[in-house]
């Protein structure tokens, strides 16, 4: 296989890998660690995740709970949480944040679906980017006589080939995080 077609795959599942994690912390009405874990935390003069400040669990559909290794930190893992704007109120117990998950309301579940179609909008133009790329090396190559015509024409259809199973995946991964959002 052509280095540029493996150089290109790679480009494009790394767009998708990113497209699942950013789908993962989009909230659908479940606990899911994923929520939390990359909230950023004021602490210790650093900006650092929160999975690197405790552990994150879900010991209920409808609650989650990290266990902050330090306690000095409890009141700024609670103000990131709430900063980040999730709609969840989280609550100090003892050395545990309790996070109780309220139910999506028709409006906001609305709203994530928007945002998840936006986030896959955003992916495709990052794969249709890598594909713009590519054809651009490929026609400065064909110029300067290192392959024909016929080689380029190959070249481009099992690229379009590539393009077009990912930007499918895009619209899979999108359509089921929309049909998690509106299934009650």
């Amino acid at each position: 296989m052509d280095p540029s077609l493996t150089e290109s795959y790679n480009r494009t599942q790394d767009a998708l890998d990113h497209l699942l994690r950013e789908l993962a912390s989009i909230r659908a009405g479940k606990a899911n660690p994923s929520l939390i874990e990359n909230i950023t935390v004021n602490a210790y003069g650093a900006q650092m995740k929160l999975n690197e400040l405790g552990t994150i669990a879900a010991p209920q559909p409808s609650l989650l709970t990290v266990m902050v290794w330090d306690t000095s930190i409890l009141h700024d893992v609670q103000k990131a949480i709430l900063e980040a704007n999730l709609g969840i109120n989280p609550s100090i117990d003892g050395q545990l944040v309790r996070l109780p998950i309220p139910p999506l309301t028709e409006e906001r579940r609305l709203e994530f679906v928007k945002l998840a179609n936006q986030k896959g909008e955003l992916t495709k133009i990052a794969i249709r980017q890598v594909r713009a790329e590519v054809r651009d090396a490929w026609a400065k190559e064909e110029a300067a006589g290192e392959y024909g015509e016929d080689e380029l024409n190959r070249r481009e259809k099992l690229l379009q080939d590539l393009i077009d199973r990912q930007v499918g995946a895009v619209d899979d991964l999108v359509k089921k995080k929309e049909t998690e959002l509106t299934t009650l």
